[in-house]
């Protein structure tokens, strides 16, 4: 997955290095994913307003961090001292990222004809698991012209096994004889 831009990944990896040193990368993971999923665009247009004095914008995030760690407290104020807080979501997403990569753990995008339900998506993932030798981060979705069967995207690796897919290399194999 490409991230939106260079700058997030630089402050995720700076996070991630500190939060190996500390031996805190899970819980600096939770408070990132906890302050991005909890800020809201109205918060974030209000910490960016230039009529709203420093003053105030620093005691908001203050009082937001409070009980976190103190590397995420001050990104946060780093982030809204170079008018950077909007970035604050990427930061978190490409934070993950680095946290899955170092743990060995590969994004998985798994398309069927049908919705699976909780079950048949572990039993899924649990053959993808095994017959790729990797753990994976299952993402589902529903496109209901693949017929039947499932597409499967492992990193940039692509697997169609759907009913659609089969019937198009029919067409292509019938229309070359």
């Amino acid at each position: 997955m490409a991230l939106s831009g260079s700058a997030p990944r630089r402050y995720a990896e700076a996070i991630f290095d500190l939060a190996k040193a500390e031996s805190a990368v899970d819980a600096y993971r939770a408070s990132l994913d906890g302050l991005a999923g909890g800020i809201s665009p109205q918060a974030i247009r209000a910490l960016r307003d230039p009529s709203v004095p420093v003053r105030q914008r620093l005691a908001a995030i203050e009082a937001v961090t409070i009980g976190q760690p103190k590397a995420i407290r001050s990104l946060l104020l780093l982030l809204e001292g170079r008018d950077r807080i909007a970035l604050l979501p990427d930061i978190a997403r490409a934070y993950g990222d680095l946290v899955d990569r170092n743990a060995g753990i590969v994004k998985a995008k798994v398309t069927t004809a049908v919705a699976l339900d909780g079950t048949e998506q572990r039993a899924l993932v649990d053959r993808l698991e095994k017959t790729s030798g990797r753990r994976l981060k299952a993402t589902f979705a529903v496109d209901a012209s693949l017929i039947a069967g499932a597409r499967v995207q492992l990193g940039d690796h692509v697997v169609d096994s759907s009913v659609r897919a089969q019937l198009n290399a029919l067409r292509q194999r019938l229309a070359g004889n």
